[in-house]
C-alpha cells in the first residue's frame, strides 16, 4: 500500500539518483535519501545479477572491518528468513526481520549466527529492486542497541522505490558517462582460482590475482563480495553456478564457480572469469534500456546483421511489425538507425 512518506521517499530518490554517473556515488545517493525517511545505524547497497539474484558488487556505509566471506556463507547457504532470493518473490519485495519473524530474530540463521554477535545489530529491513521481473540490486539495513526495531510502517515506505534505483542501477551500468579505468596487467591467460572449504585460495593464476584486483581487491584478506557470492552458491548447491559483473574497467567477465572432485573430506571450489559473451551483454544492455522481451528479439537480430525480412521471417512477424518494433527500440535507446543502434551497443 502507497503511503504519503513513501511517495515522499519515491520522489526523493528519484530526484537524488538522476545525478549518479557510477556505483558509489548511487550508493552514497541512496544511503542518504532513505536516511531522511527511515533511520539506520548501519546499510549496505548492493548490485545483483539479473540473471541469478547473486550480489555483484556491495558498498557499506561505513567499513566493518571484516571481509564478506561469512556473510556469503549465511546469505547463500541453506534457506534462511528473508533471504534476498526469498524477498525478491515478495510483492513488493521488503521484509523487516523483527515483524517478520515475530519479534523471534535468533530464528534467522543470519542474525543469530552474524549479524547480531559480530556487529550488535538488533533489527534489520531489506529490500530488493526489481524491474521488468528481475532484480538488479538489493538495500540491506540495521538499527543497533538502544534503536527501535523496524515497523511495518517503515516497509511500507519503500513499495514504490524499486523500479527507481533499479532504473538508476542500469544507467550506471550500461549508461553512464563515466570512462572505463584501464588495470594493468589485463588478464589475457586463464583466470582460475581454488577454494578451498576453509574459504582460503590455494592456488591461482597471476590473471586471476589481476581479475581479484579489478573486482575491488582484497577485502581484509578475502576475496572481493562478487567472487564470494558464486563460490558459496556453489558451495551450497554442489553445482555450476554463474554470476556476471562488471569491473572497475568497465569490463564484463562472467565468473564461473563448480565443486572439484577429490578426496571425500576435500570441499574445493574453482572459479573461473573470463569476458562475458557479446550476446549475453546485448540482451543486459537492451534490457537495461527498457526494452521488451520481443523488442529484444529484434533488436538482437539487428546486431546480427539480419534486415527486416529476416527478421519477419525468424520471429513471424509482419514487416510492418517488425518497423514498428524498431521504432519503439531506437526510441528507448536514443538513436536513429540501425548503424547507430549497433554502434551504440558494441560501445556500450
Amino acid at each position: 500500500m502507497t503511503t504519503r512518506t513513501g511517495l515522499r521517499l519515491a520522489e526523493r530518490l528519484r530526484r537524488t539518483t538522476a545525478a549518479a554517473a557510477d556505483l558509489p556515488a548511487l550508493a552514497a545517493a541512496v544511503y542518504t535519501a532513505v536516511a531522511r525517511e527511515v533511520p539506520f545505524d548501519f546499510a549496505c547497497f548492493a548490485t545483483t545479477d539479473p540473471a541469478t539474484g547473486l550480489i555483484t558488487w556491495a558498498s557499506k556505509t561505513r567499513p566493518l572491518e571484516v571481509g564478506d566471506e561469512e556473510f556469503a556463507a549465511t546469505e547463500y547457504g541453506p534457506p534462511d528468513v528473508n533471504s534476498f532470493a526469498e524477498i525478491a518473490r515478495r510483492t513488493p519485495p521488503v521484509g523487516v526481520l523483527s515483524v517478520d519473524t515475530g519479534g523471534d530474530l535468533d530464528s534467522c540463521r543470519r542474525h543469530r549466527d552474524y549479524m547480531a554477535p559480530r556487529f550488535g545489530f538488533t533489527d534489520e529491513l531489506r529490500t530488493v529492486f526489481p524491474s521488468r521481473g528481475a532484480s538488479w540490486g538489493a538495500l540491506a539495513m540495521y538499527r543497533g542497541a538502544g534503536d527501535l526495531p523496524f515497523t511495518a510502517a517503515d516497509a511500507t515506505r519503500f513499495v514504490d522505490v524499486g523500479e527507481i534505483v533499479a532504473d538508476a542501477i542500469q544507467r550506471c551500468l550500461f549508461r553512464g558517462d563515466g570512462a572505463p579505468r584501464p588495470v594493468e596487467p589485463s588478464p589475457t591467460a586463464p583466470a582460475v582460482l581454488i577454494v578451498d572449504d576453509r574459504g582460503g585460495v590455494t592456488h591461482l593464476t597471476p590473471a586471476a590475482e589481476a581479475v581479484v584486483a579489478e573486482l575491488g581487491g582484497w577485502d581484509h584478506g578475502e576475496l572481493p563480495a562478487s567472487v564470494l557470492a558464486v563460490v558459496a552458491t556453489a558451495r551450497t548447491r554442489g553445482e555450476h553456478t554463474e554470476s556476471r559483473v562488471r569491473t572497475s574497467a568497465g569490463r564484463w567477465l562472467s565468473l564461473r564457480a563448480a565443486p572439484l572432485t577429490g578426496p571425500p573430506q576435500r570441499h574445493d571450489i574453482v572459479v573461473t572469469a573470463e569476458p562475458t559473451p557479446r550476446a549475453t551483454l546485448s540482451r543486459l544492455a537492451l534490457a537495461a534500456h527498457g526494452l521488451t522481451s520481443r523488442e529484444e528479439d529484434v533488436a538482437l537480430l539487428v546486431l546480427q546483421g539480419a534486415d527486416t525480412r529476416a527478421i519477419s521471417a525468424t520471429l513471424h512477424l509482419s514487416p510492418h511489425t517488425v518497423q514498428d518494433h524498431l521504432k519503439v527500440v531506437f526510441a528507448k535507446v536514443g538513436v536513429s538507425s540501425r548503424r547507430e543502434l549497433t554502434a551504440r551497443l558494441v560501445l556500450e
